[in-house]
């Protein structure tokens, strides 16, 4: 593996929205029918590149950009300015147990997902066992997810986006997914995969983790980047924005 590859470019992604104005205090123009228009920047020429084999954490206060920022790299939204340039195949966790349909059992949600995530024919069959082993619901695969409690429903979206076949993982809060076991299982997990190869960002509050996990933060603070470097310095002025 060539040591300049890169797993992702990110080149000043920029992410505005339009937003209608309301309020008491619009002119009279608009309330006769003109329409105006306040733009919000939700991210402001964020640029930052990651290796295979490497994880960067986001981090930043609630509405500081984070999940617009994964958003974009899934290829979910587009940027307004920027391009994000990702190297193989992505896989995303933006929700815990997202993807998992409610009316789905565990297997028939597997099925599902392999398919969505375009997991090749031939590595299907492996990719159902080593999902099925990873979250450990032994019969409960066989029920409606439903009916699965909020650890269960976690587990299997877990190990539905992470044992897809994927060069690249981005990943929003699900640190905390499951009990204490599974938590230590998704460690070892990430440890394993990060020393096969694939990158990983990660989205989340819990900094003992990030700092276990990962390699160089990027901190926001309304929509810009405040620091992207090493993680324990990251941690160091995530907290400062946070208790400030």
């Amino acid at each position: 593996m060539s040591s300049d590859r890169l797993a992702i470019e990110a080149k000043g992604l920029t992410k505005t929205f339009a937003l209608a104005s309301t309020g008491g205090d619009r002119p009279l123009y608009h309330r006769l029918g003109g329409e105006r228009k306040k733009i919000r920047t939700a991210l402001d020429h964020i640029s930052f590149t990651l290796k295979p084999g490497k994880a960067l954490a986001v981090m930043g206060r609630n509405g500081s950009g984070k999940s617009t920022l994964l958003k974009i790299l899934a290829g979910i939204v587009d940027p307004t300015e920027g391009e994000a340039i990702l190297h193989g195949q992505v896989g995303a966790l933006l929700e815990v147990g997202a993807g998992a349909h409610p009316d789905l059992t565990g297997w028939e949600n597997l099925r599902l997902v392999a398919r969505l995530l375009q997991v090749p024919a031939d590595n299907r069959e492996e990719y159902y066992d080593r999902a099925a082993s990873f979250c450990a619901l032994g019969e409960k695969l066989n029920e409606p997810t439903r009916w699965y409690s909020a650890g269960q429903y976690a587990r299997l979206g877990f190990a539905m986006a992470a044992m897809a076949p994927t060069d690249i993982l981005l990943i929003d809060e699900a640190l905390g997914a499951g009990d204490a076991p599974f938590q230590l299982k998704c460690f070892d997990f990430f440890y394993a995969a990060k020393a096969q190869g694939r990158a990983f960002v990660m989205v989340s509050h819990a900094t003992a983790a990030l700092r276990d996990l990962c390699d160089d933060g990027l901190v926001l603070n309304n929509g810009q980047p405040v620091y992207t470097g090493p993680v324990a310095s990251a941690i160091e002025h995530y907290d400062r924005i946070a208790f400030s």
